[in-house]
């Protein structure tokens, strides 16, 4: 078997999506949004195609993204999606002859990381990609939700989707600046994935709804949601939420007020919540807020130097870090990191290593929302107790990281 990897031409865009659907197990409609809805998202030539001949068998495609890391700074960041292999190809080496082109091909872009959302969890692993964030899935019946005062929401207002175009992304960029793992929306994020709302994509749900939260100067929150109705002799009615976004305590509190009392629509569930956020604390009975956490956000270090420079980190200090990389060993080797009142500095060194871990590992602890502890006992850093506590103050980060963009 001959394969050929490479980026597809305009003309190849609707075999690339056929077969993309088909391994998701979908099937591609006529939709005329359909096309300039990918070919508006995604540089053709950051697609990765394997060929069997004439046959396309397999897929790859990379966003160009940015993602704040702990500290505010914004890094580029390859987002590695669309990934599939037809199921009459499987175990050819398809996979990773694609992850090698598209990991590459962000190298060759000056891309210190890459980023996925994993559709199974067992796969992206031995490409170097670590668990670096977390989500919450939350539930609530809002009968039995008290928060205390029992005053509602006030300062919440509806507005129409044209309205919406223009005051949620400013807010959005406000939050971003601050939350580790959150990522740029460029303007066909906006337009394809908020605002783009067919019935199709409703599951009998209604439109989209846009609330935001003024507290007297200006936006500083938000809130996208669905109503779908049900009856059960009482009203059953369910809210999903789509985004909720709040750069304050007041506009968190106001928005899940509102949420959570809306007349014939007790059940609440929003299935991308923060980890840290405080919800549960906010209410008198916090054990009526089901929480279910699920992987988010997995992150690939392709520059170590580069990376770990930019990152901010609450302690100062020093670490001489050994890295182990099987995919590219040109990453290899011990890092000297170095952190004062200026910043941080990260470069190779020829001492030894005081800790030990994998790449993948060094990628799970990178936006501060993991424990080396943790990883430590699983035997995925190795070094002394004392240089393993060290370590965790070091790379710890509050907030925590948290994706809202799903690629």
């Amino acid at each position: 078997m001959d394969i050929t990897v490479r980026p597809i031409s305009k003309d190849e865009n609707r075999m690339f999506r056929h077969r993309l659907v088909r391994a998701f197990g979908f099937d591609l409609t006529d939709d005329p949004d359909d096309e300039p809805r990918f070919l508006e998202q995604i540089a053709l030539d950051r697609t990765r195609a394997a060929f069997d001949g004439e046959n396309l068998v397999g897929t790859l495609g990379s966003f160009e993204y940015d993602v704040t890391v702990p500290g505010g700074v914004a890094l580029p960041m390859a987002a590695t999606t669309m990934v599939t292999v037809q199921p009459t190809h499987r175990r050819r080496g398809i996979l990773r002859a694609l992850m090698l082109a598209h990991l590459e091909d962000a190298r060759a872009h000056d891309e210190p990381l890459a980023g996925l959302w994993a559709s199974e969890s067992s796969i992206y692993g031995r490409f170097g990609y670590g668990l670096a964030a977390d989500l919450v899935e939350v539930a609530l019946d809002s009968r039995a939700i008290d928060f205390g005062s029992g005053m509602p929401a006030t300062g919440v207002q509806f507005l129409e989707v044209d309205d919406a175009k223009d005051a949620l992304p400013p807010i959005y960029d406000r939050v971003r600046s601050s939350r580790p793992g959150m990522l740029s929306r460029p303007e066909g994020w906006w337009k394809w994935r908020t605002f783009y709302d067919p019935e199709k994509w409703r599951e009998g749900a209604s439109a989209k709804r846009y609330v935001v939260f003024d507290g007297g100067d200006g936006p500083d929150g938000y809130a996208i949601y669905r109503q779908k109705e049900k009856w059960d002799d009482f009203p059953e009615g369910q809210i999903s939420i789509v985004e909720l976004l709040a750069a304050t305590g007041e506009a968190h509190d106001a928005l899940w007020r509102f949420l959570a009392n809306i007349d014939l629509f007790p059940k609440v569930k929003y299935w991308n919540q923060p980890v840290d956020d405080e919800l549960h604390w906010r209410v008198t009975e916090p054990r009526r807020v089901q929480r279910k956490i699920s992987d988010s956000l997995w992150v690939r270090v392709l520059d170590v130097e580069r990376a770990l420079t930019a990152r901010a980190y609450p302690v100062p200090g020093s670490l001489r870090i050994g890295v182990h990389d099987s995919l590219f060993p040109d990453i290899e080797g011990t890092y000297a990191l170095t952190i004062d009142d200026d910043g941080a500095t990260c470069s190779r060194t020829t001492e030894e290593a005081e800790i030990y871990l994998d790449i993948d590992a060094l990628s799970a602890i990178y936006l501060g929302g993991r424990q080396l502890w943790s990883l430590a006992r699983a035997g995925r850093v190795h070094g002394t107790a004392a240089t393993i506590r060290r370590a965790d103050a070091v790379f710890s980060w509050d907030p925590a990281p948290w994706t809202t963009s799903v690629f």
